[in-house]
């Protein structure tokens, strides 16, 4: 191994698959580096596998993971919005992964700072709520390159109202994920539901994210995504007939029913075995836009 604490023993891939340095030692080149995390090594068996870039918070990656991701999100709101008229959201977090053993993880997958400009409210910055959870892989088949994980994460109201953070009593999101490899793609699924401790402050929805992933070069992999939420109870804290989307809850009054889907298109390019970057462009499908006109996000990951 290129460092005494990389752990590269731990891989226990039982055939290659596409392109794949998961049985590679070089895959810790950088992990010797941070010494805490280097003693939680990912599971390197699937390393063809590329992270889903939108929904960041919520389209989770089935596979048990140690890694830093930071995230730049930028929203444009329409104008047609209701109370806030046209804007941008831009959102600044920080994600963490890690991987106890190759089932079982930790997960931060909500924090940030948000800057907020609207012709309704004006500009505003504030704190993220902080979403934390664990990941399980319930069937991990190395050989097939398929993985079926689940899990729970609980959002708290830690963050600031004036960016529409920090209301109700608390978000919990049971959920599960799949990954597959597809010939020389990949492709990854996931669904939750959003239950929250104060149904009056915010509404329940549910969610579904689907990720495919496909070499173009060994390091350059094209990524097409596709997003939805169904709110299946409304709040009674606002009275509006439009939502947030993933990273905001208002707990408006007249959303059961409603349902929003985007599209996501874009590119990941491994800048080693450990460094990736990410971006894509996310537009409605679906009608109704709530905050959601476009968004571009992109993701910095450290992979250990």
């Amino acid at each position: 191994p290129s460092g005494s604490g990389c752990n590269c023993s731990t891989c226990t891939c039982q055939s290659p698959v596409y392109s794949s340095e998961a049985c590679d030692c070089n895959a810790c080149t950088l992990c010797d580096r941070i010494p805490l995390l280097n003693k939680f090594p990912s599971d390197r068996c699937f390393d063809d596998f590329v992270m889903p870039v939108s929904n960041p918070v919520w389209s989770i990656d089935p596979r048990s993971l140690t890694y830093v991701r930071g995230i730049f999100i930028n929203q444009m709101i329409d104008a047609q919005t209701p109370v806030l008229g046209a804007g941008d959201l831009q959102v600044y977090a920080l994600q963490l992964g890690i991987a106890l053993n190759e089932r079982l993880s930790i997960i931060a997958v909500k924090d940030g700072y948000n800057t907020l400009q609207t012709r309704g409210v004006g500009n505003r910055t504030g704190w993220s709520d902080i979403g934390l959870g664990v990941k399980y892989v319930l069937i991990r088949d190395v050989e097939n390159q398929f993985l079926l994980s689940g899990g729970l994460i609980y959002e708290a109201t830690n963050g600031s109202s004036r960016v529409f953070q920090g209301n109700g009593d608390g978000v919990w999101t049971p959920y599960v994920s799949i990954g597959k490899q597809i010939g020389s793609g990949h492709l990854i699924a996931s669904s939750g539901y959003h239950v929250p401790g104060d149904t009056a402050e915010e509404s329940q929805s549910i969610y579904y994210s689907i990720h495919y992933d496909h070499p173009v070069t060994s390091k350059l992999s094209a990524v097409a995504e596709l997003n939805g939420i169904v709110y299946t109870k409304s709040g009674q804290a606002l009275p509006l007939s439009i939502e947030g989307g993933d990273w905001i809850n208002l707990g408006s009054s007249s959303v059961a029913g409603n349902n929003v889907v985007t599209t996501a298109v874009g590119a990941n390019y491994r800048l080693n075995s450990c460094l990736s970057v990410a971006g894509v462009w996310e537009f409605p499908l679906s009608n109704r836009k709530d905050l959601l006109d476009s968004r571009t996000t992109v993701t910095l990951t450290l992979q250990f």
